[in-house]
């Protein structure tokens, strides 16, 4: 009798980027040492933290990976560092369902990367429910097959990653933060059409911890919109750039989730131009 050696499953390596994320960090990795799917290497990218990240990191027996760029620069550094055959960007405030990897894994037989049905994990709480409501009308939007290039597939064919880090000009990456969804998207779509999906709305792959409050969704979008000007000023991609914040149209199937979404990114909108227009940018496009 014959006995068949069974194939190893490959190697997946989760890409954090941190930016003084102490508060969240912890979480976001004892959801990837809980997955299903061990076969994971967790990388946390980090830009000069001050807080506790670095020592949070290491704790949990992550490995470290410095970097002084934006937020695209870390996860081009990321996929650089990562060994596996796979990679998974993930947020320093995101959570996974434990059975996400294992699926993506699973997914992968016939893909080239893959969105991950993402929700609010503080749903409860009324400002991350209006957060919630956009995600799940934007998602569903998605599934009919219609074009929102500002959703970032998370999980990849690493080899892929390479060759879509290498046709963004090298210029335009250090002040890459804000926008980096978009630019990946948009040059990941220039060589692939095999993009699939993970989960759903009952039980999405992942769950963001969104602001909670007002100030906090002011600071952040006065932030984005900071850095979104000093991309701006760059050259690239304009008519990406211009397109990011355009309001959802209004959907009768789905009026509660179009109020939501409408309050939610007229909230956003004032703080996100306000710094557009009137911030002045201190090296904001570190921060994650």
């Amino acid at each position: 009798m014959v006995r068949h050696k069974k194939a190893k499953s490959p190697l997946v390596s989760v890409n954090i980027p941190t930016f003084n994320s102490e508060k969240t960090l912890a979480m976001t990795v004892e959801a990837v040492k809980n997955q299903i799917y061990k076969n994971v290497e967790i990388l946390v990218v980090d830009s000069y933290s001050k807080d506790r990240t670095l020592e949070i990191a290491k704790k949990h027996g992550c490995r470290v990976v410095m970097c002084k760029g934006g937020l695209l620069e870390a996860r081009i550094r990321g996929a650089e560092e990562s060994k596996g055959e796979y990679v998974l960007f993930l947020d320093s405030d995101q959570i996974l369902d434990s059975e996400t990897i294992e699926n993506c894994v699973e997914a992968m037989k016939d893909k080239d990367c893959l969105w991950l049905y993402e929700r609010a994990y503080n749903r409860d709480k009324w400002l991350p429910s209006l957060y919630d409501a956009d995600r799940i009308l934007v998602q569903e939007y998605m599934k009919e097959g219609k074009d929102l290039s500002v959703v970032l597939p998370r999980f990849f064919k690493r080899a892929l990653l390479i060759k879509v880090f290498k046709n963004i000009p090298k210029d335009a990456i250090p002040l890459c933060s804000a926008q980096d969804h978009i630019i990946t998207t948009y040059e990941i779509k220039k060589l692939t059409d095999k993009i699939g999906f993970v989960g759903d709305k009952e039980r999405p792959g992942v769950q963001h911890m969104e602001p909670d409050n007002i100030i906090k969704l002011i600071k952040k979008q006065y932030r984005w919109g900071k850095v979104t000007r000093e991309f701006h000023k760059t050259g690239f991609y304009p008519r990406l750039i211009s397109m990011k914040h355009k309001y959802r149209k209004f959907d009768g199937r789905n009026s509660s989730l179009s109020v939501k979404s409408f309050i939610l990114r007229s909230l956003r909108g004032v703080p996100y131009f306000a710094g557009f227009w009137f911030g002045k940018n201190g090296g904001e496009a570190q921060k994650k």
